[in-house]
């Protein structure tokens, strides 16, 4: 299996040196060396940095080493940090649910991140794929199901991501980035049912504790095949400060859209007066649609929609 390069450090002097064997210096190579730093227990891209030099990567590792875990007790603190390799490509999460070493696939999704706000990994959508149209989506699956068994997992929900990029020999290259042994964190229920007839909670229910009710275990197929396009959408905000004015027209124009289900504000944002923030991260968004279509040029064009509409959803006081 290629992985993605990375260690786990306790110290900044450990930090250091793999990162300077991976091709970091004091300052940004010609090569355009990159380095992520982030929490080795993390999620929703929390604290994720992106460092170009070592300055950059000792300021991220002492912003991690020590802050609290999140979703964990409060005396909970990381204790180390975990230092990776940048890979370019696409990224895929790939939620497995597996039954005594039985392996299916409950949902395929592809990630829309974007540099914005001066944070490199903002989500913008979680987007559920196929393994109908795109072999690399197929061999994206089988590269999980191996990375499942090297570690030995046979029991239960697991959320994998991977990045798919070109190798040096210009082939499709797909790498390791992380395993995590619980549920994808975005509610992916509405979504899954819809376009596919199933989810990865009734599954787990069914791999442990038998038929039941619902989809059955042996009717679920090991690969997943959508009958719709769907996709989380993330909304993002560009705009700090306190609230002057939430602009109720937008909202009305993004539910209005066809491919658009469900949509839901945060109310903390719902109010003229309360502070937003820039988005940096899924902690940082202001809410989240759920968008569905059978045609994809439509389901294409809402979401490209929402994108550009989303900028003018809050005015701030201004300074």
């Amino acid at each position: 299996l290629d992985v993605v390069e990375q260690k786990s450090c306790r110290t900044i002097e450990e930090a250091e040196t793999f990162a300077i064997k991976l091709g970091l210096g004091e300052d940004a190579n010609d090569d355009g060396c990159l380095v992520v730093v982030k929490p080795l227990r993390g999620v929703a891209s929390d604290d994720v940095h992106l460092c170009s030099n070592l300055p950059s990567l000792r300021k991220a590792f002492h912003k991690i080493l020590n802050s609290p875990i999140f979703g964990s007790p409060k005396e909970a603190k990381h204790e180390q940090v975990l230092v990776q390799e940048f890979a370019e490509g696409i990224e895929y999460a790939v939620d497995v649910v597996c039954r005594d070493g039985e392996r299916k696939v409950a949902a395929l999704w592809r990630y829309d991140k974007r540099a914005i706000n001066s944070a490199p990994f903002v989500y913008y959508a979680t987007e559920l794929a196929s393994i109908s149209n795109e072999c690399v989506e197929q061999e994206v699956c089988s590269y999980v199901f191996k990375a499942l068994d090297a570690l030995g997992v046979r029991w239960g929900l697991s959320h994998v991501e991977v990045i798919v990029g070109t190798s040096r020999t210009g082939e499709t290259q797909i790498r390791l980035v992380e395993v995590n042994c619980r549920q994808h964190n975005t509610d992916f229920m509405p979504l899954a049912n819809a376009c596919m007839g199933y989810n990865a909670l009734d599954m787990v229910l069914a791999a442990y504790l038998g038929d039941g009710e619902g989809p059955l275990w042996e009717s679920i197929p090991t690969l997943p095949t959508k009958n719709a396009y769907g996709a989380i959408v993330h909304f993002v905000s560009h705009v700090e400060g306190i609230i002057s004015r939430i602009r109720f027209e937008v909202l009305e124009e993004i539910e209005d859209l066809p491919s658009v289900m469900d949509l839901h504000v945060y109310p903390q944002f719902m109010e003229v007066g309360n502070h937003i923030s820039k988005t940096i991260d899924i902690r940082s968004d202001t809410g989240w649609a759920h968008i569905m279509n059978d045609d994809e040029s439509e389901f294409r064009g809402d979401y490209s929609r929402i994108v550009e509409l989303m900028k003018n959803m809050f005015e701030v006081e201004k300074s």
